[in-house]
C-alpha cells in the first residue's frame, strides 16, 4: 500500500468510526460537558500590537442588494483601504451579536460555528495599506474586539516573490483550525465540525468580498507544512494546537480568470516570510482530554500542494432581479442566525424554493462560487415539508451534470426521477418521491423535531470513495469545505425570504444512505441544514455586537 492509499484509508476508517447509529449509538465523546475546561472562543496574541479597525455597521440602504449579490452582474470594485479591509472582515469573521440570559453572555457571528465553538481562526498577509500597515505584515484578526493584531513585519523583498505570483492588488487570507475547542463538546467527531466551519468561512468571505466587488480564488500548490510556517502555526503542538486549513486570494481588483491560483515558494522564500512572530498565543483550556484518532486523521488529510479536484466548466450564470427589491446583502449577513426551533407552521412558495436552491448550483451563480472552483462534489437531498405549490417529498439538487449518472445508479431504492412544478428548465432539480417525509427526516437527523418543523432539511451528499482515490486524504477536507459553503448560502438565501436556517452536523448516517439505497461508500452524508420560521426564546436578550465606541 502506497502512502497516498494509506492516508486515504486513515480518513475512511475515521468517516466510519464516527458515524451515528440508530436508534442512539452515537461517535465516542465524553458525554457530558465539562464546563470548567471549556475553551476560550477568542485566540490572541501576548505581545503583539493591537491595531483596531473601524466599525462597519450597516444601514438597511447600505451597499449592493442580495439580488445583485447572488446574480452574475458587476458589482463596481471598492478601493483598497482601511475601511474596505475593515468591512471584509467585518461581514464575515466579526462579531455579530451577543446573546444574554440571566448572567450569562455569549457571542454569535457573522461566520456560523458548530455548538458556536468557533474553532477556525483568520491570519493576512497584505502589503502596506494606508493607515492600517506601514510594510507587509502578517495579521491575525482578533473579532473579540475586531481588530488585527501584528505577528510579523516583512521585509519588501520578502513579500516581493509571493506578491508577484498574486494579481494587481491582491492580498492572503488563511484560515486554521483549533480542532480541540470542537473536540471538548463533540469528541472524535469533531474533525469533520471543524471542516464544515471551514467551509462557512470561505463562503463568507467569498461574500462579503463580493458586497464589495471583490473576488476570492484558492490559493493551491503551497504544502499544508509551509502554510503553517507562513501564518506562524509550525510551533503549535500539543492538545490546543491549530494548524493551517486554507489560503485564500482576495482579488480587490477582480481578474477573469477561472480556477485556483497555483503559487509556488521556495523555501528559501517561506524562510524570508517566516521571522519570529512578535505574539504568543494565549491557552484555551486548563486541562484537556486527549482523543488520538482526530490527531490521525489531521496528519493523513493534510495538503500536499497537489490539485483537489477537476476544474468546473460554468455558464454565464444568472443575471440580477430587477422587477423586485431585495434586502441589502450587508445587513443579511450581519444579521444571519442559527434557529433553535421552527414553528411547525411556516413554509416557503415554490419561487423562492428554486431561487435558494438555485444559488447552491455554481453554473447558476458562478460570482458566489469563486472560491470553489473545482466541479461540484456535494449534492443537496431536499426533504420538502412545507413549500407551497409543491406537494411534499424527496427530491435531489444534482449541482453538476457529470454527477447524475452516478447518482441514478447509486440510489438503488429510487425509481422516479421527475421534474417538480414550475421548476425552472435550467434548475437540476429532480422528485425522487412523494409523502409526508417528517418523522422520516427527524429521525434521520438525531431525532431532532427542528429536521421536520421547517419548510424543508437538506441532507447533502458527497461523491466519497472516488474523491479519495483520485485526489488523495485531503480531499476529505475539500468536501466538507463545500458542504459547509452549500449551508452558509443556505442561511443567507433563508434570511432573504425572510426566513432561518440551521445547520445540522448530528444526523445518523446510514439512515439518510437507506432512504434512497446507498449500499456503499460512492455517496456519503456529511452535513444537514434546516430552513423555517425560527421559534423566539424570550428569555434571551440580544446585545450589539461591540460597544460604542469599541472597535472605532
Amino acid at each position: 500500500m502506497t502512502i497516498r492509499e494509506d492516508a486515504a484509508s486513515t480518513v475512511t476508517r475515521y468517516h466510519l468510526r464516527t458515524e451515528h447509529h440508530l436508534p442512539d449509538r452515537f461517535a465516542p465523546s465524553l458525554g457530558y460537558l465539562d464546563w470548567e475546561t471549556q475553551p476560550d472562543p477568542f485566540r490572541h496574541y501576548r505581545g503583539a500590537d493591537c491595531i483596531p479597525l473601524p466599525r462597519m455597521d450597516p444601514v438597511e440602504s447600505a451597499g449592493p442588494e442580495w439580488a445583485l449579490v447572488r446574480s452574475s452582474s458587476d458589482v463596481a470594485p471598492a478601493p483598497l483601504d482601511l475601511r474596505s479591509f475593515s468591512q471584509l472582515l467585518y461581514d464575515s469573521l466579526a462579531i455579530s451579536a451577543w446573546k444574554q440570559a440571566g448572567s450569562s453572555t455569549w457571542a454569535l457571528r457573522c461566520n456560523p460555528s458548530s455548538g458556536n465553538l468557533h474553532p477556525t481562526e483568520a491570519y493576512v498577509i497584505v502589503g502596506a495599506i494606508r493607515e492600517l500597515t506601514s510594510a507587509p505584515a502578517l495579521l491575525h484578526y482578533a473579532p473579540k474586539h475586531h481588530a488585527v493584531e501584528v505577528l510579523r513585519w516583512l521585509s519588501p523583498s520578502a513579500f516581493e516573490e509571493p506578491s508577484n505570483q498574486l494579481p494587481n492588488g491582491a492580498f492572503a487570507l488563511g484560515l486554521s483550525s483549533v480542532v480541540w475547542r470542537e473536540a471538548w463538546k463533540y469528541g472524535e467527531r469533531s474533525f469533520r465540525y471543524c471542516m464544515h466551519d471551514v467551509g462557512h468561512a470561505i463562503e463568507a468571505i467569498a461574500i462579503a468580498a463580493r458586497i464589495l466587488g471583490w473576488r476570492v480564488r484558492r490559493i493551491e500548490g503551497l504544502t499544508a507544512r509551509q502554510l503553517d510556517r507562513l501564518l506562524a502555526l509550525d510551533g503549535s503542538d500539543g492538545p490546543e494546537a491549530e494548524r493551517a486549513d486554507v489560503f485564500l486570494a482576495i482579488e480587490p481588483v477582480p481578474t477573469r480568470e477561472d480556477g485556483p491560483l497555483r503559487v509556488a515558494l521556495s523555501e528559501g522564500a517561506v524562510d524570508a516570510l517566516s521571522p519570529p512572530s512578535t505574539g504568543t498565543p494565549n491557552q484555551l483550556s486548563s486541562e484537556h482530554h486527549d482523543w488520538p484518532v482526530l490527531e490521525e486523521v489531521e496528519h493523513a488529510t493534510r495538503d500536499d500542494g497537489s490539485a483537489q479536484g477537476d476544474l468546473d466548466v460554468r455558464g454565464p450564470g444568472r443575471t440580477a432581479e430587477r422587477e423586485a427589491t431585495s434586502s441589502s446583502a450587508r445587513v443579511l449577513v450581519r444579521r444571519r442566525r442559527s434557529a433553535v426551533d421552527f414553528d411547525g407552521k411556516t413554509g416557503m412558495t415554490r419561487d423562492q424554493l428554486y431561487r435558494m436552491l438555485a444559488t447552491l448550483v455554481p453554473a447558476l451563480a458562478p460570482a458566489l462560487w469563486t472560491a470553489f472552483p473545482h466541479r461540484p462534489r456535494v449534492h443537496p437531498l431536499v426533504f420538502l415539508h412545507r413549500v407551497e405549490g409543491v406537494d411534499p417529498g424527496l427530491a435531489i439538487l444534482v449541482r453538476s451534470p457529470s454527477a447524475e449518472p452516478s447518482l441514478r445508479r447509486a440510489f438503488s431504492r429510487v425509481e422516479e426521477w421527475s421534474s417538480l412544478p414550475g421548476c425552472p428548465s435550467d434548475l437540476p432539480l429532480f422528485r425522487l418521491a412523494f409523502g409526508d417525509g417528517r418523522n422520516a427526516a427527524r429521525a434521520a437527523h438525531c431525532h431532532q423535531g427542528i429536521a421536520a418543523d421547517g419548510a424543508l432539511v437538506v441532507s447533502m451528499l458527497a461523491s466519497f470513495d472516488d474523491e479519495l482515490a483520485r485526489f488523495g486524504a485531503a480531499a476529505y477536507r475539500h468536501l466538507h469545505w463545500e458542504a459547509g459553503a452549500v449551508g452558509q448560502l443556505l442561511y443567507l438565501e433563508a434570511e432573504a425570504v425572510p426566513l432561518s436556517a440551521t445547520g445540522i452536523g448530528c444526523f445518523f448516517d446510514h439512515a439518510i444512505h437507506d432512504l434512497v439505497g446507498l449500499t456503499d461508500g460512492r455517496f456519503r452524508m456529511l452535513y444537514g441544514t434546516a430552513v423555517g420560521r425560527a421559534v423566539l426564546d424570550p428569555r434571551l436578550r440580544t446585545l450589539p455586537a461591540y460597544a460604542q465606541g469599541e472597535g472605532a
